[in-house]
């Protein structure tokens, strides 16, 4: 799904008409690129021996000037960049996709980003900060208020964001709090925070989602080779039925992100196996100690409108133990019939170009 939202972005964009901005004569400012409509062009005027000198003045008065600063700039370098970047992704498997650093937003799927806004008629910032993004039953709600401000106390409210009704509030003169959440609370929740200074009064939200797990991760089995993957057997506690995707983060001992890898398949109620699996391509370079973080347990929505559910994973990390990849065969990804003709339509582009 990443590859294909990628490819029709790459498509959409490929469908504009762009020019290069020059910020002359400052050299020293960045370039930008800006979109411009090809009509608004001036257009070339020919000299017509048959109209008279009135309409050649009129000609003259009225063309438009050519702005100096404009120079239209070929796509040919940006198509040809994007597709030898597409051309590096897809020699590896979707199922097992490098990760290039640690700021990969796979490795913070569930960050909670606060973003600080002014309060007090704009004297001072302010954000209210949750440890994370997503909670899950009976999990505890752990919010602090950022700012240099001195709070005198402030009133802390959950609020239904489809209802807007208040589930609970409780008074507090700190700057962090700790909320236990109600079984019965709905999935989408809005933190609100009436806060009290010494020079007046305003208010902060903060919106999070609470989640009934509906599975759990119950441990690994030992990893094993299969043609050129490491297979991951992931043991699972199924509460409810339904196409899962799990996905999972793999590191060395010492905490080097290495891969992204993914599953996708439909499981039954009860304890059950799912493999991951790694890619040895993905692998190459590292060590031979590995283990697995940030495990991510998804039951996919089955029609329109019904909403995705997640299970738990009770531990923050699993060792898998040591496997060598030479055992791995060397076989090359054999990209998908689909990711060819993508690469095939960026690649005739960029020549077009």
């Amino acid at each position: 799904m990443t590859r294909l939202l990628l490819a029709v972005t790459l498509l959409v964009s490929m469908g504009t008409t762009a020019y290069l901005w020059l910020d002359a004569p400052d050299s020293s400012k960045p370039q930008r690129m800006v979109e411009r409509d090809h009509t608004s062009s001036p257009p070339h005027v020919s000299e017509d021996i048959s109209s008279s000198p009135e309409d050649a003045l009129r000609k003259t008065q009225y063309q438009p000037t050519i702005e100096p600063d404009v120079v239209q700039t070929s796509m040919a370098p940006t198509l040809s960049y994007i597709a030898a970047d597409y051309a590096e992704q897809i020699q590896h498997p979707a199922y097992s996709i490098p990760i290039p650093s640690k700021q990969s937003p796979y490795l913070h799927w569930n960050r909670y980003i606060s973003t600080p806004m002014f309060i007090l008629d704009g004297s001072v910032k302010a954000a209210l900060k949750l440890n994370q993004y997503r909670y899950f039953y009976p999990e505890a709600i752990k919010a602090s208020l950022v700012t240099p401000a001195s709070l005198k106390q402030a009133t802390v409210s959950v609020i239904d964001v489809d209802t807007n009704r208040e589930l609970m509030s409780l008074n507090v003169t700190e700057n962090q709090w700790l909320i236990e959440p109600e079984a019965d609370w709905p999935i989408e929740l809005r933190l609100k925070a009436e806060l009290n200074f010494d020079s007046g009064d305003d208010v902060l939200t903060a919106d999070f989602r609470l989640y009934q797990p509906i599975a759990e991760m119950k441990g690994v089995k030992p990893v094993f080779g299969r043609g050129p993957d490491m297979v991951i057997p992931l043991v699972l506690d199924i509460d409810k039925s339904g196409i899962y995707r799990v996905r999972a983060n793999l590191f060395t001992a010492d905490d080097q992100p290495v891969a992204v890898l993914t599953s996708k398949t439909r499981l039954s109620e009860g304890v059950q196996t799912l493999e991951l699996r790694a890619f040895r391509a993905s692998m190459s370079g590292y060590g031979d100690e590995w283990q697995l973080k940030d495990v991510v347990i998804e039951r996919m929505s089955g029609y329109p409108g019904e909403r995705a559910q997640f299970g738990i994973s009770p531990e923050d990390h699993y060792f898998l133990g040591i496997f060598d990849t030479g055992q791995l065969s060397d076989e090359p990804y054999q990209m998908s019939e689909q990711e060819r003709m993508q690469l095939e339509f960026l690649q005739h582009a960029a020549q077009q170009s």
